[in-house]
């Protein structure tokens, strides 16, 4: 029984990487003042962007696979500006926006890859290697299960929450996100560009959601 936990925990923890970095995302939006229910269109797009990038550029090296990454990433957040442009600019409802971005990503996704490639399914060479921390694997109990067998991308969406807590709630920054979700007017009154803010908000929540795309298909 115990073999079997450590060998499923990696999984386990590689799988819930991708969900938390895009609720970082969804954070971001959030408390911008933002509703953004179109995290997993956005998801859809970073995936696809990632999977074609390291499908086509794939040199046998690691680094092709964290340019795709980050391209996903980009990717989400040049698509997350139709719903900004879309609730903020022009006050859509916002729910229904981020429901036509969970609904025209997937369709435009399949286009692309039956153009692009003659099929809508792309198929991945390689993906992140996983690797045992150096002294922590060592640590009875808790090394095997957390620090064995991992991906490094684990770790670091795991440091993308703590630096997202220390933003959201340690900077001033933070606080004047905060405040154009829960005071957009007095906000305004203090000189604070509420549609900058809210702008910036969706953007991060697009691409933090892009990469987490990527993530899941490795």
């Amino acid at each position: 029984m115990w073999e079997f936990i450590v060998a499923m925990m990696p999984y386990a923890l590689a799988f819930t990487a991708p969900m938390l970095v895009t609720a970082l995302g969804g954070l971001f939006s959030e408390r911008s003042g933002v509703v953004n229910i179109g995290l997993e269109g956005l998801m859809v797009i970073g995936a696809f962007t990632t999977a074609f990038y390291i499908n086509q550029a794939y040199q046998g090296s690691d680094s092709t696979i964290w340019i795709g990454i980050l391209l996903g990433g980009v990717a989400g957040c040049l698509f997350s500006l139709l719903h900004a442009y879309a609730s903020i600019n022009l006050k859509a409802d916002q729910v229904i926006s981020g429901t036509a971005i969970n609904l025209l990503a997937p369709a435009l996704t399949i286009f692309l890859a039956r153009t692009l490639t003659g099929s809508q399914n792309i198929s991945i060479l390689k993906g992140v290697s996983r690797f045992d921390a150096p002294i922590l694997s060592d640590i009875p109990i808790i090394g095997p299960l957390f620090f064995s067998k991992m991906y490094l991308t684990t770790f670091i969406v795991l440091g993308l929450v703590v630096l997202t807590w220390y933003i959201v709630f340690k900077t001033s920054f933070g606080l004047r996100l905060r405040a154009c979700g829960e005071h957009p007017q007095a906000a305004d009154s203090m000189g604070i560009n509420v549609y900058k803010m809210r702008y910036f908000g969706v953007l991060a929540s697009g691409f933090l959601s892009g990469i987490g795309g990527a993530l899941i298909i490795f």
